[in-house]
């Protein structure tokens, strides 16, 4: 098989630069790809390489994260503030419509961007999309609050440190850290360090992202309310849940997740693995996607 062609570059956003990840020919349908909490576009590799070449996919990076520039300081970052960056990408490449795959936090954005500018979004492909189906009932408000308000706050200071007051590693204790954290294989590993470290001198490095990453607030949803808003989203969707995180309780009070619904094409498949499966063992899910893909008709 003739190698994937591969480019990186960034395009404008008003507080800097949002970096890319693109493969393939840039005539072909249009795919999105947004990773999760505290990652990079690299981690699609592993996935883009198994998938149809008639496509053109386009991994992005979320703001602090991979080689995508911070927010400027000071300022909390949410799912909402997260949704533009999509929309700054759609735009830059005047797509009407695409294809959207996502894993984790990204499949929340996703969610969000669809309801907020419907019909952009031709296909979503959601590959294990816990943080999507996070719901807050009413008693636990005060926890949701105390979790990502009070939370910020208390560890401001440490949110706002410039990298170059990150903590310093060798390279192997990073890989290490980065294994068991993700619970990747050792190639896996490999890739999801590859653009989130930087050397930090005396042969040690230090990780690159916006602290502020690890802290995105998400949406106090309530259970009834998450149903009834997902539930009307009727653009073709293929949800792929790791078994792991079904086993874990990830989506314990969002039941209507395992629901096929063939009126509005919402489809599901669950894979042996945990969160992180699609960069571990994409083998396992690039056939449900080239399946969703071919015979959902993703024209882009």
């Amino acid at each position: 098989m003739i190698p994937l062609l591969e480019k990186q570059w960034y395009i404008e956003a008003p507080w800097g630069r949002i970096a890319l990840i693109a493969w393939g020919d840039c005539t072909d349908s249009p795919v999105l790809l947004c990773h999760g909490q505290v990652d990079s576009a690299a981690c699609f590799r592993p996935l883009v390489r198994m998938l149809p070449r008639k496509y053109y996919y386009i991994a992005m990076e979320l703001p602090g994260n991979g080689k995508s520039d911070h927010m400027p300081p000071g300022l909390m970052m949410g799912a909402y503030d997260l949704v533009f960056s999509i929309k700054l990408v759609a735009d830059h490449f005047r797509w009407t419509q695409f294809t959207y795959i996502a894993h984790s936090l990204g499949t929340l954005l996703g969610k969000l961007f669809n309801m907020t500018f419907p019909g952009r979004m031709s296909h979503i492909i959601d590959l294990d999309p816990t943080p999507a189906y996070k719901t807050v009932s009413q008693h636990q408000l005060s926890s949701w609050y105390q979790e990502y308000f009070v939370s910020y706050f208390q560890k401001y200071q440490k949110l706002m440190s410039p990298k170059e007051k990150a903590p310093k590693y060798t390279y192997e204790k990073a890989f290490e850290m980065m294994k068991k954290n993700r619970g990747l294989t050792d190639e896996a590993t490999k890739t999801a360090l590859e653009r989130i470290l930087e050397p930090a001198g005396k042969g040690l490095v230090r990780f690159t992202f916006d602290q502020r990453a690890k802290l995105i607030t998400i949406p106090p949803l309530p259970p009834q309310y998450l149903k009834q808003l997902y539930t009307s989203i009727t653009t073709p969707t293929l949800s792929i849940l790791a078994e792991d995180s079904i086993q874990n309780g990830a989506y314990k009070m969002a039941p209507f997740v395992f629901e096929e619904d063939p009126i509005r094409n919402y489809r599901v498949r669950r894979v042996e693995g945990n969160h992180d499966v699609h960069v571990s063992f994409p083998e396992r899910i690039a056939p449900c996607i080239i399946d969703f893909m071919v015979k959902s008709r993703c024209s882009g």
